[in-house]
């Protein structure tokens, strides 16, 4: 007759050999050198090119960088933010980019951004995916609060759980879904809105106007071909 001592070791190694090592595994994403992972699950993202998942759904705001020859010269291309949204469950996940080889690849993308995402059980994994978009200048961005105000509406990419609870009123309907002369009813009218006070606005110090120049100059120098800049060194050295 078997013990209970050797009973239970038995059924502990029994169930041991039955469960795959994968489900005590943490979900990960395999990255390009090509994508620069900005923002994961509403945090923003300063890692490697491997990415820890959730279980469930996660998001990752990403910019494709690489550089192509365009009419002989080489060109650098920085897409728009890509926001991409899939769940993950338990697997070992990779992300690969389409070729970009001229001009008309690198609009294409900023489009319409197409990505291939795959992992060890599935060749092909649903997501969705779009454009993080600002409008005017695009230094500074602090994309982990643009995606805050994107997952706050209801399109393509956006996950309701990463944006706060508390900055999104309980009325407030999508934008898409509402006429324009509709009025909440718990809108006050407005003659018993306070008027709004006025905005003091500090003028910049000339150092702080001088590098927000700087930074510019940085910025578009950077963005210009080998022939941009030799006509801008020309031009300051006169």
């Amino acid at each position: 007759m078997t013990s209970k001592p050797l009973f239970t070791t038995l059924v502990i190694t029994l169930f041991l050999s039955l469960v795959s090592p994968m489900s005590f595994a943490a979900s990960i994403l395999k990255l390009p050198s090509s994508a620069e992972v900005k923002v994961l699950n509403g945090q923003t993202f300063d890692g490697g090119r491997e990415v820890t998942l959730v279980e469930g759904t996660n998001q990752i705001v990403f910019r494709y960088v690489i550089n192509y020859r365009d009419s002989g010269m080489q060109t650098q291309f920085n897409s728009d933010p890509v926001i991409l949204t899939f769940d993950a469950k338990n697997a070992e996940y990779e992300l690969s980019l389409p070729s970009i080889r001229n001009k008309n690849a690198a609009n294409k993308f900023n489009k319409t951004p197409s990505v291939t995402l795959s992992s060890n059980q599935s060749n092909s994994v649903a997501y969705q995916a779009d454009i993080l978009r600002k409008n005017g200048l695009q230094l500074g961005r602090d994309y982990q609060e643009e995606l805050l105000t994107y997952n706050q509406t209801q399109q393509l990419a956006s996950v309701a759980a990463f944006a706060p609870t508390n900055t999104v009123p309980t009325n407030t309907v999508s934008t898409n879904t509402v006429s324009t002369n509709t009025v909440p009813t718990n809108v006050a009218s407005a003659s018993t809105v306070a008027p709004a006070q006025p905005q003091v606005i500090t003028p910049k110090t000339i150092a702080e106007d001088q590098a927000e120049i700087s930074e510019m100059l940085d910025y578009w120098y950077s963005k210009a071909n080998a022939e941009t800049k030799a006509k801008f060194k020309a031009k300051i050295s006169q």
